[in-house]
């Protein structure tokens, strides 16, 4: 019930906004159904925001208290139209801003793991660009040329900040990694539609938003969109970020990148249209070419730091000698087949085996003959594993093997098999713990080793469980050959 619920709310509103364009545009049945509607939708987010108990409830309450302004605003501007209430109506829309900025910053600090003063750079850099294409082509004649009165300049300062403000944290919010649900797609749709709304607001005549076009249907729309993505159960992993978020996102760079080329773009346009008439075309193609390099510059510095990262990441997980596993990726991926092995109830085994007299083999052949050993060893035990099993080194000449999914016969006829490839005609001897389904790795890996240490006092070159009686060395010799 609760995943319909979404469903059965984007339903009407269609159903909503397709009633609401047929009504006639003359009388109160228009603010009426857009009153009632729009306050459900707000009522709707509450309560969906008490049932699912996000993470970060306030965010979903300040986007529930200021649609519930923008809606008061819009009524009280289809009830009444004109002055002195229309200041009014313009305050209350401006005060919806900083809790729809709220919102946003919620949703990208809930997503994001970076520094914030990256983010703050970023949003200057979009907010600086944004601010020139906004005054030269909104409201920049609008203020300077006296006929705008002083209640209605605050009032376009004020939503021209609140307009830049959110296109900058809806944009940061795109390119910031983290889960793509379906409540934030509905969220982002939402704006959208707020935002169609307001861009064709701008350019109809006056009166027009309240006559059942387009600009007036979005916005009829973007309530139920809203309600829809607060009653979709993944709100409630609207602000988790990813596990792994990716080093660098590169939509991000070329949102910068436009954001850097929109001050020469405007100084050309004003060039061409005779705006300004003074070294305009130099300076605009200069300004390009020189954002253009750094740009490059910036995706060069990425690509070199990502390719660094992958490098660490290797070395950080890797044994330099063998190429297998290290301790510290052992432990990782012991830990994530226990947890895993806890939800599934699948069979897991852990081997410990250990050269046998690898010390006198170093004191005979010498240590580079020791690491020829322990590196050619690796290469034939990695043959004959699965792709999903684990072998990492230990320590010194201690292995470890991981074997999620075998039955105790099979891993054992694993382990034996790798017995019998150890090459230059070498031993090792090896302790096989099946795991309880209550033991820490810890406990399953010193029981491992004791069974490895009684393979050791039982003449070495041998096998021993906890689930089959220890293989005589003459059985090993026998596996070895065959």
């Amino acid at each position: 019930m609760r995943t319909a619920a979404w469903k059965r709310t984007l339903v009407a509103g269609a159903v909503t906004t397709a009633g609401y364009a047929v009504l006639p545009a003359s009388g109160p049945w228009r603010a009426i159904l857009y009153g009632i509607s729009a306050f459900t939708c707000v009522a709707l987010v509450v309560v969906a925001t008490r049932r699912y108990r996000p993470q970060h409830p306030s965010t979903w309450y300040a986007i529930a208290a200021g649609s519930a302004l923008w809606v008061l605003s819009s009524l009280i501007l289809r009830v009444t139209g004109a002055d002195p209430w229309s200041l009014v109506a313009g305050l209350l829309s401006a005060a919806g801003y900083p809790l729809l900025g709220w919102t946003l910053v919620g949703m990208i600090r809930g997503r994001a793991r970076a520094d914030g003063r990256t983010v703050l750079i970023d949003a200057g850099i979009l907010g600086a660009g944004l601010a020139l294409l906004y005054w030269t082509f909104v409201i920049g004649d609008t203020l300077t040329d006296g006929t705008v009165d002083g209640g209605d300049q605050l009032l376009a300062s004020l939503f021209a900040v609140g307009d830049i403000s959110v296109i900058v944290l809806v944009s940061l919010l795109v390119t910031t990694p983290g889960a793509r649900t379906s409540s934030y797609r509905l969220i982002l749709g939402a704006l959208t539609l707020t935002g169609v709304s307001d861009i064709l607001v701008m350019a109809a005549p006056s009166g027009e938003l309240y006559q059942g076009g387009p600009a007036d249907l979005a916005l009829v729309l973007s309530s139920f969109v809203i309600a829809a993505a607060a009653l979709h159960p993944s709100m409630r992993r609207l602000t988790v970020p990813l596990d792994r978020p990716p080093a660098f996102v590169r939509p991000r760079l070329a949102l910068l990148a436009v954001a850097i080329l929109l001050a020469p773009t405007v100084s050309l346009y004003q060039g061409a249209t005779g705006t300004i008439s003074r070294d305009w075309l130099a300076t605009g193609l200069c300004s390009i070419v020189l954002f253009v390099l750094v740009t490059l510059r910036m995706v060069g510095l990425v690509a070199r730091v990502e390719s660094q990262a992958r490098t660490l990441s290797v070395l950080v997980n890797k044994d330099p000698l063998t190429g297998l596993a290290n301790r510290r990726r052992w432990d990782e991926r012991l830990d994530a087949a226990l947890a895993h092995g806890t939800l599934t109830g699948d069979p897991l085994i852990v081997a410990l085996f250990d050269l046998d007299h690898f010390k006198r083999y170093n004191d005979t052949y010498g240590h580079p003959a020791g690491d020829e050993l322990l590196k050619d060893a690796a290469v034939a035990w990695r043959t004959g594993l699965r792709r999903d099993d684990v072998l990492a080194r230990y320590g010194g000449e201690e292995f470890c093997l991981l074997l999620t999914g075998y039955s105790e016969p099979e891993a054992r006829v694993v382990v034996e098999r790798l017995l019998a490839v150890t090459p230059y005609g070498q031993t090792f001897s090896a302790g096989l713990a099946r795991w309880d389904g209550t033991q820490s790795a810890a406990e399953l890996l010193e029981k491992a080793d004791q069974l490895m240490y009684a393979s050791k006092s039982a003449g070495r070159a041998r096998v021993t469980s906890d689930f089959v009686p220890a293989v005589s060395g003459t059985h090993t010799a026998l596996a070895r050959h065959g």
